[in-house]
């Protein structure tokens, strides 16, 4: 379920990956029309691409410019993990278990958070369920379950704040 600020987070990355996108391409158009032009010629084009050099190199240029850095920032807010570092350095836990069960896409949600977490966790261990009639009866279907240490922190999805939180708030082992 996406809440209020997960769509709100969504469109405003939509709306720079799109205009950075249209910016770029619009200055390597006319960066590229400028260059063909000057080696080979184009006929019929209106008196103003001849006049004003200058200014359609500049907006082709500013475009470019413009587009990289919509484009970048774009990727900045689908990324806000990368500037997340707990407080204090160091692995937390001893142990990460992982009950997964195969074709759960909330189970490759969950290793991929946890991957995305690595220098501060140990190697994770997966456990398909579905190998274990206990693990079935014990679990069923609310995988994945992450066991830190022997208790289980995590049922049915890996939150990633929490996940967070519980980092920061573990000291390191």
């Amino acid at each position: 379920m996406i809440d209020g600020n997960q769509f709100e987070h969504r469109a405003k990355y939509d709306r720079y990956a799109t205009a950075g996108s249209f910016a770029l391409g619009l200055g390597t158009l006319l960066v590229l029309a400028r260059v063909f032009e000057a080696s080979f010629g184009i006929p019929g084009l209106p008196r103003s691409w001849y006049q004003n050099d200058w200014l359609w190199w500049s907006i082709g240029l500013v475009n470019i410019g413009l587009g990289s850095w919509l484009l970048l920032k774009s990727e900045l807010l689908d990324r806000p993990e990368r500037g997340w570092r707990p407080s204090q350095p160091g692995q937390r836990f001893r142990e990460l278990i992982l009950y997964t069960r195969e074709g759960c896409h909330l189970c490759e949600d969950a290793a991929d958070t946890l991957e995305k977490h690595r220098p501060w966790l140990p190697a994770v261990v997966l456990i398909d369920i579905d190998t274990d009639p206990q693990l079935v009866t014990k679990f069923g279907t609310c995988v994945p379950v992450l066991v830190a240490d022997g208790k289980i922190r995590f049922r049915g999805k890996v939150n990633e704040t929490l996940l967070r939180r519980l980092i920061e708030g573990t000291p390191s082992a």
